[in-house]
């Protein structure tokens, strides 16, 4: 069984390393995305934030970030990265946090863990709820149910100095519902080798039920952009101003 930092120290070696994920340039493609459509933002949120990976580079663009993160891991791995930002305990799902934002962000196929599509209009509706009038919300689905493929491993190694990582992933699907099971090995010089497991859940929404949840938090001006791999794109939606 893993500890804590051996979860957040993978997530971040396998999608810095060996899935080549960029961060900086997703930051950088993303705050020009929102100031195309709001010219004067100056604060952001991201929800489910993870680390803080993007939060790391998108606070150098806008005067005040925050995030929200469910893990406490994941939570304490942030507000270390983030030194004197605002990282909030919290679920996507069910959060007030008594102020709003130019723009809200929910990266990287985190809203793919609602269970269902109520579910979702319930984390559109946060979402929303937390934007001020002319923000801009930015979303990264999961998979589509025609998208999906079952069945093939997928493997990653990533070495970075004396840490040496590999995982292997293996999925199923039932109904609209998809489960990653991913094995890891963390070689360390000074640890030896050490095994764990991982179960992800996350729902194959369609593309019309993104549009509609969106719609239905009363957002506007939905379009679907190229994301940071061929298969999953970006969707950026605006709150109408009175």
């Amino acid at each position: 069984m893993a500890h804590d930092q051996d979860l957040t120290s993978a997530y971040e070696l396998i999608y810095t390393v060996a899935a080549g994920k960029n961060y900086q340039r997703e930051a950088h493609d993303i705050t020009a995305l929102i100031r195309h459509r709001h010219p004067t933002a100056d604060s952001l949120l991201d929800v489910a934030c993870g680390t803080g990976l993007h939060l790391s580079h998108l606070r150098n663009s806008f005067a005040h970030v925050e995030g929200l993160e469910l893990s406490a891991a994941m939570r304490t791995a942030a507000t270390a990265r983030l030194d004197g930002i605002a990282v909030h305990a919290g679920d996507m799902r069910a959060f007030r946090l008594g102020r709003t934002f130019s723009a809200v962000t929910c990266l990287f196929s985190a809203v793919g863990y609602a269970r269902s599509v109520n579910e979702l209009h319930q984390t559109l509706g946060c979402l929303a709820a937390h934007l001020e009038p002319g923000g801009v919300l930015v979303l990264e689905p999961w998979f589509t149910p025609s998208q999906w493929i079952t069945g093939p491993v997928d493997t990653g190694l990533a070495i970075d100095g004396q840490r040496h990582l590999t995982r292997m992933c293996v999925s199923h699907q039932t109904g609209t519902t998809s489960t990653l099971t991913m094995h890891y090995l963390l070689g360390e010089t000074s640890t030896g080798i050490r095994h764990w497991t991982e179960e992800h859940t996350l729902t194959l929404f369609t593309n019309e039920q993104y549009h509609q949840a969106i719609q239905q938090a009363g957002l506007h001006d939905v379009e679907w952009l190229p994301g940071w791999n061929d298969q999953r794109p970006r969707i950026a939606a605006v709150k109408p101003r009175p």
